[in-house]
């Protein structure tokens, strides 16, 4: 790589692949020879940033990943997986598992030289792990997981385990980086007995440096610090016993890989541990924990809380490769707000908006930051965007499809940390791509027409507001006037967003139309509807009459009020006469409302009389009964009198 401060992505989208030069430089698609024309399965750099490597459907394809000229071709189609030894200096692939006689057709991880191509050895995977088969840093040893085993092969002799670790229910292990590598097992709980984590270092099994025991333990996850020297554990299980959550339960453990100091990880808020991260250049981490909105914290190398970064929706953290800046954020089924720290300072710098985000990582400068919205997690708004760590936006990109984007590692002393923090460059005006919505075939040419443009260009028109939501049946009318409306939930709209001016006559198949847009029944003839229109009319200017004479006679109650506001009414009682006042209506609903009673005093006559027991409160309502009923009675004699 060059001295100057270049950093370099590559994307995989739908049927394409390519290769860009990355913020701080100015941001541009180069040129790949030997582009893949057909879809392309697996794409991958080296650890080392030295090679770059795709599968297509008919071969592996090793490019140097700064000239990008060809190093190796490999004629195996159907690969599906792609991935690099720490060095680069072995390629391993993965093909699906195909059952067979064949010994060496069933063999479906394979090893190559990178540079010439060669196939090492090889060995069966049934399922896919990117973890299947792990290296030292140093790439004297790789090691495979088997039945109650974990065999080290020497990558010059990948025929015959050179190592072999051996403890009955293994079904995990970690090779840890560094110079002196670590390997951590665990084996789950069985029956009474706890499972456990056990450290070894390679090559001297037969005593253990750490030992973990604990319960509610199913699965785990290991995190190494970087330089190998500390180990987190993070516990899982399928079914929180408990019931508080869906997800299970899970804990977190710390390791000391010099076997002088182990812990669990006391964490000061219930629920399920997110996500965790040491900083690369200091032995401390950040573990996001708790029951939404859950709390973020920064522990030292004795786990112990030394900053609270307070409670908010977030599951995701990372350091920044100088362990200068954090990312704490909340992806997935959260709103993917992304919260910028200066960890030396404690303060946050910014917040950014990273809605529908796939994938969020860390450039190789540690002052940019790539999110990315991929399938097929989303196959919609696909595209990518790069950020400086004080919130600027400095590159973005749209793609149809895009499937997978990953930067080119780099030592990080070609970006060296300053002692203050870089201020915020100039941002871009975000040019939409005409091609954004094409196929991938046009993403290459695509990519090049939406780069960055300098912050004085003419920024893009602000999208217009979605505004509020209306229901499929309301998005035609128009926008003013008093139309009648035509169900409750109609009324119920217009108080929300108001009337419309001419409330749309909905189609109904059959139908006939007149002048004016009144709909005939099925069945009947323009003749009948004329004349029901016309009754219609008469009785509306009767009800009309009908007010009017009802005020001047000094009442308030409207005569058609109950069948407007209360439907067809079946009971005599519930329908007053067009002259009663309000207090005959509130002597009505008293009626009603005392006949309820008498009723219920009956069914605990019965009960009484079959032999039940009542309780107080019921004794003293069938002791009321003569005291309703002279009350209904009174209450009669009164509407009766009114009305005569």
């Amino acid at each position: 790589m060059s001295d100057r401060e270049l950093t370099q992505f590559a994307y995989r989208s739908q049927k394409a692949i390519g290769v860009f030069n990355a913020p701080p430089a100015v941001a541009e698609e180069l040129v790949l020879p030997n582009k893949p024309a057909d879809e392309t399965k697996a794409l991958g750099y080296s650890a080392n940033g030295k090679y770059l490597a795709w599968s297509s459907a008919t071969e592996v394809r090793i490019v140097d990943a700064e000239s990008l000229n060809t190093v190796s071709v490999i004629a195996r189609p159907s690969i599906v997986s792609v991935q690099f030894s720490p060095s680069g200096t072995y390629v391993v692939t993965w093909e699906r598992y195909n059952k067979s006689d064949d010994f060496e057709a069933s063999q479906n991880l394979r090893v190559w030289d990178s540079v010439t191509g060669e196939q090492r050895g090889s060995f069966t995977q049934k399922t896919f792990s990117d973890r299947a088969l792990q290296w030292t840093d140093d790439e004297r040893y790789c090691a495979k997981l088997f039945s109650g085993e974990v065999r080290f092969y020497a990558p010059t002799a990948l025929s015959k385990a050179a190592l072999t670790l051996k403890l009955d229910g293994i079904t995990a292990f970690s090779v840890s980086p560094g110079l002196a590598p670590s390997v951590a097992v665990f084996v789950p709980e069985r029956g009474s007995k706890p499972a456990l984590v056990r450290m070894y270092a390679v090559g001297a099994f037969t005593r253990a440096v750490a030992n973990k025991t604990f319960f509610k333990a199913e699965s785990v996850d290991f995190h190494w610090h970087k330089l190998g020297t500390n180990l987190l554990v993070m516990t899982h299980t399928e079914v929180d016993k408990t019931g508080r959550s869906y997800y299970g339960e899970s804990s977190l453990y710390f390791l000391a890989a010099a076997g002088n100091f182990d812990c669990r990880v006391v964490l000061n808020q219930e629920g399920p541990i997110h996500d965790v991260a040491w900083n690369p250049v200091e032995k401390e981490f950040v573990v996001v924990y708790g029951f939404m909105p859950a709390r973020a914290a920064l522990f030292n190398h004795r786990a112990e809380m030394v900053f609270d970064f307070g409670v908010a929706h977030r599951n995701y953290v990372r350091f920044n490769p100088h362990g200068r800046v954090l990312v704490i954020a909340g992806f997935g089924n959260l709103s993917g707000v992304v919260d910028l720290w200066d960890r030396k300072k404690l303060k946050k710098l910014c917040s950014i908006d990273g809605h529908g985000t796939s994938s969020c990582e860390w450039g190789p400068d540690g002052r940019h930051l790539m999110t990315a919205t991929l399938s097929p997690r989303l196959r919609v708004d696909n595209g990518i965007r790069i950020w400086h760590y004080t919130g600027t936006l400095v590159f973005r990109q749209e793609f149809k499809e895009l499937y997978q984007v990953d930067w080119r590692p780099a030592n990080i002393a070609k970006f060296p940390q300053r002692s203050a923090l870089s201020p915020a460059p100039p941002g871009i005006a975000v040019v939409a791509s005409s091609s954004a919505s094409t196929e991938a075939a046009s993403d290459s040419a695509s990519a090049s027409s939406s780069a960055a443009t300098p912050a004085s260009a003419t920024p893009a028109a602000p999208p217009k507001p979605a505004g509020a939501y209306r229901p499929p049946h309301a998005r035609t009318r128009e926008a003013t006037g008093n139309g009648a409306p035509r169900s409750l939930s109609d009324i119920a709209e217009r108080v929300t967003f108001g009337s419309p001016a001419s409330a749309a006559h909905r189609a109904v198949p059959g139908a006939t139309y007149v002048a004016g847009g009144n709909r005939i029944p099925v069945g009947a003839t323009p003749e009948m509807a004329a004349k029901a229109a016309a009754a219609a009319a008469t009785d509306k200017k009767s009800r009309r009459r009908n007010r009017k004479k009802t005020k001047a006679d000094g009442s308030d109650y409207e005569s058609d009020a109950p069948s407007v506001a209360a439907g067809v009414a079946t009971d005599s009682e519930s329908k007053p006469p067009a002259s009663s006042s309000s207090a005959d209506i509130e002597a009505l609903k008293r009626i009603r409302v005392l006949k309820k009673k008498v009723g219920q005093i009956d069914a605990l006559t019965k009960k009484r009389d079959d032999g039940e027991t009542l309780a107080p409160n019921q004794q003293a309502k069938l002791d009321s009964r003569s005291q309703i009923e002279s009350e209904i009675t009174q209450l009669s004699a009164s509407l009766t009198k009114l009305n005569a």
